[in-house]
């Protein structure tokens, strides 16, 4: 014959109420020694560390509170931060030579994309070269030694 689980719960509930008349007794017996001596509410642990956790609480919410009030609230017109971006780009066709913008995430760099105008996968990062030979024109860095240059003047990009 199998034999059963003990339940706990029940278990549990039975040792409450064989230890009630016992817990019911010692609390009064604390109520009656408190109030004779008052000093003995704080001496208990119990109570002690309850009332340590409630201050903990309380000083918790207290600066959570604090610290909206001294925030400022955003404008009425705010809006989400953006995701995306623009990337000037450039074709690298020379019988195209558009000069374009992308809007893709922040972070893009799988170049070379589709130029709009002559449909061709020609189209490179471009950047403003700021030299005195190229006076701000869009161009196509190009790589060499490792560091970024100007295809036309040779200029080192940052």
């Amino acid at each position: 014959m199998a034999e059963e689980k003990p339940n706990r719960l029940t278990d549990l509930v039975l040792i409450v109420r064989e230890q009630a008349p016992v817990l019911r007794r010692r609390l009064s017996e604390w109520f009656e020694n408190c109030k004779e001596e008052p000093y003995l509410i704080w001496e208990t642990a119990a109570v002690r560390y309850g009332t340590y956790a409630f201050a903990a609480i309380i000083v918790l919410w207290g600066c959570s509170f604090a610290k909206n009030m001294l925030s400022t609230p955003l404008p009425a017109d705010a809006q989400a931060l953006s995701s995306t971006g623009d990337f000037p780009v450039l074709c690298s066709d020379e019988s195209c030579g558009q000069h374009f913008i992308i809007n893709r995430a922040f972070g893009f760099d799988d170049f070379p994309v589709t130029c709009p105008q002559c449909q061709q996968l020609s189209g490179q990062a471009a950047r403003r070269c700021m030299s005195s030979t190229c006076n701000g024109q869009w161009v196509a860095p190009v790589e060499t030694d490792g560091v970024m240059r100007c295809p036309d003047c040779g200029a080192l990009f940052p």
